[in-house]
């Protein structure tokens, strides 16, 4: 507490009344109600990435609702401690967008919002910001957590995720390899859009950042879309689909991966949160939230999205 405060007061940060932990991955993530205005105040391995891409952000495009870093009275914008690195930025106001129903303008605004965070990051220096070309959610390492899916999930689940990989070790990865890569969020997902008076708030929690084809941006968006709306033929998904792909200008190539990388990330989504639900329990309400929702669109799926596969759902 002493040490979090210090860190807090340095950036301006006064009136301090309550400090709450919140549930998160890795980081930990302190959310802090002061008199001088909320915040939020990170220590993670990653913080120097989150905190240097916020900036270029904030450089770019200042009216995306993503929050701003506080700096120290000597200018800095990460701390360093035993613990790993501090940085504190300001808290936005809204709810996750899990807990609202989804509807037509706000799918639009989430789109634009989404493609407006990609055009910002387009020409950031991923060497000079830190910032990997793949980490364990990419869903360029899909394949590498293949042996999971016999090992935590659902036998009846097993091979259409065994056939979605597939899928992507004879297509999808061929097609990534010829695309340009460029800094991307990569973590857009229910969790980390924040919503308030029927717009989109917030996007938050870089942490998960890459330098990635663009196309990956916009499935992991579509993945956790398709998890809230029960299928991966919604007209909310495509319409979402649609107006992103416009924004972005994605090419006929860049738009028929999307889904399939939707369902990649689909099956990482299980086996991963399984996998460490089952190694850390005590996280496993945090890892496993979208578990029953996942498992529904599994169930309701007759054959997961493919570029040469067209799509079905069960009773079709």
């Amino acid at each position: 507490m002493p040490d979090l405060l210090l860190h807090l007061t340095d950036r301006g940060v006064t009136d301090v009344r309550a400090l709450r932990d919140t549930g998160s991955e890795t980081d930990r993530t302190v959310l802090v109600d002061a008199g001088s205005g909320s915040v939020v105040l990170k220590v993670s391995e990653t913080s120097r990435m989150q905190a240097a891409l916020l900036e270029v952000v904030a450089a770019t495009a200042p009216t995306l609702p993503v929050p701003r870093v506080l700096r120290t009275a000597t200018g800095d914008g990460v701390t360093a401690t035993d613990d790993g690195d501090v940085f504190v930025m300001t808290a936005l106001e809204g709810v996750p967008l899990e807990d609202v129903e989804l509807w037509p303008t706000l799918v639009d605004d989430l789109a634009d919002v989404q493609a407006g965070l990609v055009d910002a990051l387009r020409w950031t220096d991923a060497g000079a910001a830190s910032v990997p070309t793949t980490n364990d959610w990419s869903i360029e390492a899909a394949t590498d957590h293949e042996p999971l899916v016999d090992a935590v999930a659902d036998e009846r689940h097993r091979a259409a995720m065994h056939g979605a990989l597939d899928v992507y070790r004879a297509e999808l990865a061929p097609a990534l390899a010829t695309m340009p890569r460029q800094v991307l969020h990569a973590d857009a997902n229910l969790s980390n859009v924040l919503v308030a008076d029927g717009r989109v708030s917030g996007v938050i929690d870089f942490g998960d950042a890459i330098a990635a084809p663009r196309v990956l941006d916009v499935a992991v968006t579509a993945c956790y879309l398709a998890v809230a709306l029960g299928s991966f033929d919604h007209p909310m998904l495509h319409r979402y689909l649609d107006r992103v792909g416009t924004a972005l200008h994605l090419d006929t190539t860049e738009a028929a991966l999307v889904l399939p990388l939707a369902a990649c990330r689909l099956v990482m989504a299980v086996v991963l949160a399984r996998d460490t639900a089952k190694r850390h329990p005590d996280r496993a309400d945090y890892v496993l939230r979208y578990d029953r929702a996942a498992v529904a669109l599994l169930d309701a799926t007759a054959a997961l999205p493919s570029p040469s596969t067209p799509l079905l759902t069960k009773g079709a």
